[in-house]
């Protein structure tokens, strides 16, 4: 039970691994078992969105809220693709929650669960590690200046994410001082090859004032556009939110802000400051949509109150907008899903029916061209190969790097194919590359993108 997946050589978060357990003993393991946790918890925060605006304000709000967070881009996109770093907003979105009807309902057990969630989270991405005691510090002190809660449960608060989080705050202090690994009955904390999380560390560099500003300026692009030009982040021109919402965000920011508010929302200040505390992370890590995935519910918190102060009471105005973003969502979803993901660069298409067939073929040794990325992610994913014999024959290009790459494993191979020769062998390469071989005397089984050559 490691803490950290050893994923790469340089790890992986590991929560959403966990979450996925269940569904592949139920269903198998396929491309639905590992994607259906991260649905079910879109579905989830819909719900929790509309609990949550409900409580802290009221139906209207939470109505506009739960509508606007079903058709956002960003949610959809997110919630459908199996990246586990994206388990991180919905988490403290449930935090949020539980916190705020904890609070309401004078429900202790509540209260302190949401601070359990808090703690959870460390498991679910590495920008916990910098979010979590930045935003749980400021949200407890003013929680104890509004009265909400006393100094000792503020310190019992603190104590439970520390408790919670505390084989990841170990894996952190293993890894960032080359200290060995720590094995105990009920979780390992691994040592990896490669430390990925080097902001810790960047942050005492010479150059750190120069990479934060960097860091901070493009992800400031990011936020405005919509856009960090990787499309399984944001599809062209929708954006995370639709790019005209925009509007809807800054009214709602502002008065979110002002003193003299155009309403008023309880806890509001909550997403305050969940959203400085975003704003902070931006100079540390460097930016994308899904690395920067924590700021989004306070954007689109902010975009739900900047609808209702435009809409509030003006029909006319609220059919117009409610049309727009119809239009919007429907342009959306076609789009979405007509998309071709081979052009996703990061993922391939058309692999499973080659990687089975070839497994199916015995005493042969089976090479893999190199110009599929991480192809033996695929392989290992497709032919359900045992996880023991992986470990036992595994031999990587370089052990010592970030993300390092597999040379072989088992009977199969990957490498750049120059010679054909198929007495012991079968070959997979791509349809393009065809004409660079004299296939005239070998057996070929044509896929949709790929070749066997046997």
């Amino acid at each position: 039970m490691p803490a950290f997946l050893v994923a790469w050589g340089s790890g992986q978060n590991a929560l959403l691994t966990y979450l996925m357990i269940p569904f592949i003993k139920i269903l198998g393991l396929n491309v639905l078992s590992v994607r259906l946790p991260m649905a079910i918890l879109g579905c989830i925060s819909l719900v929790i969105m509309y609990l949550l605006l409900n409580k802290i304000s009221n139906k209207k709000i939470a109505t506009i809220g739960l509508t606007f967070f079903a058709i956002c881009p960003w949610h959809i996109m997110k919630s459908r693709w199996g990246l586990e770093s994206n388990l991180f907003p919905d988490l403290i979105l449930i935090f949020t929650y539980l916190l705020v009807k904890g609070l309401e309902d004078k429900n202790k057990i509540l209260y302190y669960l949401s601070f359990a969630i808090a703690g959870i989270t460390a498991y679910a991405y590495g920008t916990s590690y910098y979010f979590l005691p930045v935003f749980i510090i400021p949200l407890l002190i003013m929680l104890v200046k509004k009265q909400k809660i006393t100094i000792k449960q503020a310190i019992i608060s603190i104590a439970i994410v520390g408790l919670v989080s505390l084989p990841i705050i170990l894996y952190v202090i293993v890894n960032t001082l080359n200290l060995n690994q720590i094995n105990l009955p009920f979780v390992t904390i691994p040592k990896l090859e490669v430390n990925r999380y080097k902001e810790l560390t960047a942050i005492f560099s010479s150059d750190f004032f120069t990479s934060s500003m960097s860091n901070f300026i493009e992800s400031m692009k990011i936020l405005i556009t919509q856009t960090d030009g990787l499309p399984w982040n944001s599809i062209y021109p929708f954006g995370t939110i639709y790019i005209f919402s925009t509007v809807f965000t800054i009214i709602g920011l502002i008065n979110s802000f002002r003193n003299e508010k155009m309403i008023e929302i309880k806890y509001d200040f909550i997403f305050n400051i969940w959203f400085i505390v975003s704003i902070i992370l931006t100079f540390i890590c460097e930016p994308n949509i899904n690395r920067l995935n924590i700021i989004m519910i306070p954007i689109i918190y902010y975009t739900i109150i900047g609808i209702y102060l435009v809409v509030n009471n003006k029909k006319k105005v609220a059919l117009g907008i409610v049309i727009l973003y119809v239009i919007s969502f429907g342009l959306f979803m076609y789009k979405y899903l007509n998309e071709n993901c081979d052009e996703y660069g990061t993922f391939e298409s058309d692999l499973e029916e080659v990687i089975q067939y070839v497994d199916g073929i015995q005493n042969k040794e089976i090479y893999i061209t190199n110009k599929i990325k991480s192809s033996y992610m695929y392989t290992l994913f497709y032919t359900q190969f045992d996880t023991r014999e992986f470990v036992e024959t595994v031999e990587y290009e370089n052990k010592y790097v970030e993300f390092r790459e597999v040379n072989s494993f088992g009977k199969y191979h990957f490498q750049e194919i120059k010679d054909i020769e198929t007495e012991e062998r079968i070959y997979v390469i791509r349809k393009e590359d065809r004409e660079k071989y004299d296939l005239e005397y070998y057996k070929i089984t044509e896929f949709e993108k790929y070749i066997v050559i046997e």
